[in-house]
Formats: structure tokens, sequence, C-alpha cells
């Protein structure tokens, strides 16, 4: 059976959070909350940037807890640096599973895509269960030749985590998860039969226009569909992209505070005491 839409959310500006280039919030924000087991989207572009353009991330460095982020370099470079002592450089089409656990601190210095000049990047928070948010830090990076592709019709899959179309995607987080990026090149059906009942399912347009129900879904706009199948289907009217993500919620109370995010109040006061008190370590 084919999922219907909840609902159709727009975003808030988030202009400044990479400097220099605009952003777009799709969650959380006055008209969408969270989505069970997803936190937060955060879009970066995309935009044109000049042959020049750097971030220096010195000043940037920041500590997490409590939940793992995916952060999609579709175009432009990162180069991570962390409490753990990871250094890493995420080119275009990679991405990056972080598990801030019990504590990281991280931060990097960002560039533009060398031969386009332009940035565009999404980070999405995954909540980690109470029996996990204490667990140890992590990194996983995986480069943009290591997603397997499924093409259909005018659309190229990649998938990122979980199996969809028989194909397994290579980030593994610890909550169970499903993300694929849809890359629509002409007017196309996007249809995907690996989304359990269950399951929450949302869909955020990246780049061009689509729809669902024969309803239309505009740039920077969330579409939630309904609990009631596991078929996925999306019109693409002509060259697009889309994230389309589903996770098996936690159904556990969510506090957020600033960088963290875990049970309770009190938790989240010992987080801010763990870091002031350098339990995080520091980046070298």
């Amino acid at each position: 059976m084919v999922r219907t839409i909840k609902n159709i959310t727009g975003h808030s500006r988030i202009d400044g959070v990479v400097p220099g280039v605009r952003g777009q919030r799709a969650f959380p924000h006055s008209t969408q909350s969270s989505l069970d087991p997803f936190i937060m989207l955060d879009h970066i572009g995309p935009q044109l940037v000049g042959e020049d353009y750097f971030v220096d991330g010195t000043n940037g460095a920041h500590p997490h807890r409590g939940f793992e982020t995916l952060t999609f370099m579709f175009e432009g470079e990162m180069s991570h640096k962390d409490s753990l002592g990871n250094k890493e450089l995420l080119r275009s089409g990679s991405v990056q599973r972080m598990n801030a656990g019990s504590g990281i601190i991280h931060g990097g210095d960002f560039y533009g895509d060398p031969k386009l000049n332009t940035f565009h990047e999404v980070q999405l928070w995954l909540n980690l269960p109470a029996r996990h948010k204490m667990s140890a830090p992590e990194i996983q990076n995986v480069s943009a030749e290591d997603f397997p592709i499924v093409e259909q019709d005018g659309t190229k899959l990649r998938i990122i985590a979980g199996s969809i179309s028989g194909k397994q995607g290579p980030i593994d987080p610890i909550v169970p998860i499903k993300v694929v990026h849809a890359i629509t090149s002409k007017a196309s059906t996007i249809q995907l039969d690996d989304f359990p009942e269950g399951m929450t399912v949302f869909a955020y347009v990246l780049k061009g226009q689509f729809a669902v129900n024969n309803t239309s879904i505009n740039e920077y706009h969330t579409v939630v569909f309904n609990n009631d199948g596991d078929t996925i289907q999306i019109e693409a009217l002509g060259e697009g992209e889309l994230l389309i993500a589903a996770g098996e919620p936690l159904n556990e109370p969510v506090v957020m505070g600033g960088p963290f995010v875990m049970n309770t109040t009190d938790e989240i006061d010992q987080a801010y005491s763990d870091f002031n008190s350098g339990k995080f370590g520091k980046i070298h």
C-alpha cells in the first residue's frame, strides 16, 4: 500500500550557519517539530561561492552528547577535526556519521567545490536511545564512490543507509534508519517499497519540484508520510534532488539543551558540567 501525506511544511531561514551561505532549517521550527527519531535537519546552500571561498573552523569547534549526526557534503569540502584525534577531509558526495555518544568536540574548515565553486551540505541529527546516550563516541566517513546506486527511469538513487531496492547503504548508525539521496533528470516516478509500517518517513526537497498524491512539494519543503503503508511514491516534475529518510521511533522523552540531546534537564545540566570540566577532551 502506498503511504499518504500526513503534512507538508516549509522551513525557517538560518543564513550564516556556515558563513556566507544561505541556510534552511527543515525542522524543528514553528510548524514542524522533530520527527522521532530525527531531531533536526539543517540544509546549507546550495550556493555559488568564490574560487577562494574558505571558512576557518578554528573558533567554531563545539561539543555534542546524546545523538548522532549525518553530514552530507553534496558539494564542497570540510576538513573535519575532533577530540578523538580524527582528521578527515570530506569531499563532494561524501557522508559522515558521527556518534557523539558520551561526548565529543568537533570542528572543521569549509571550502567550495573546487570544480563547481559551490557549497551544498545537509546535517541531520539522529537521536540515540537512552541506553546508548553515553556510548563511546566514534566517526564513520564514506566517500562518494562507495555508495551503491540504483537506477530507476530518470532517477539515480544513492543508497546512504539501510536496505533499499536490494542494496545496502554503508552508513550504519545505532538506530535503524533508511536514507536515500534521489537525483532526478526528468519527469518520472520514484517508487520505493522498503518502508515498513511503524517507521517515521519523510522526504525533503533539496532542489526542484516534486508531487505526492497529486500535491505539489516545493523546494526546501518537507513532506511527512502517514503510517499507512510500506511503499513511497513520489513524482518528479523535472530535474531535482530529494533526501528521503525513515527511522524507527524511540518514543522516549527528548530534552534539547544547545548542543546536547538527552532525556532529562538534569542530564543536560550534567553534560554542560562535564564539558566545562574538560571531560570531553580537546582538539589537538
